[in-house]
């Protein structure tokens, strides 16, 4: 149960990540709402059960794309010291993951 007044879920597990794509967190979805930013960090597949349930409520999403893309943007920069080519980045991971 989401106390009232949350205006953020994170799913911060390994739930849903491949191969068990079906799997989601156990947690209450008529708590999310139109006002709320949803999280998940898995970022194969990124369109996951736990998002689709949160679209579904109206709520904002965030798929583990972007945390994964940004995590290889710092290390290539620290590497290389030249910025990432973070779209190409992203790109190539949406590809690699049919999520296009």
């Amino acid at each position: 149960m989401m106390p009232e007044g949350a205006d953020m879920m994170v799913n911060a597990t390994s739930i849903g990540l491949f191969p068990n794509v079906e799997d989601k967190p156990d947690v209450d979805y008529s708590t999310i709402h139109p006002n709320m930013t949803v999280c998940d960090v898995i970022p194969n597949p990124p369109k996951t059960p736990f998002l689709s349930q949160a679209r579904a409520r109206g709520a904002r999403t965030l798929d583990g794309l972007g945390m994964l893309v940004y995590q290889g943007a710092i290390g290539f920069k620290l590497w290389t010291g030249l910025d990432a080519p973070v779209q190409v980045m992203r790109q190539a991971l949406e590809e690699a993951f049919n999520a296009l």
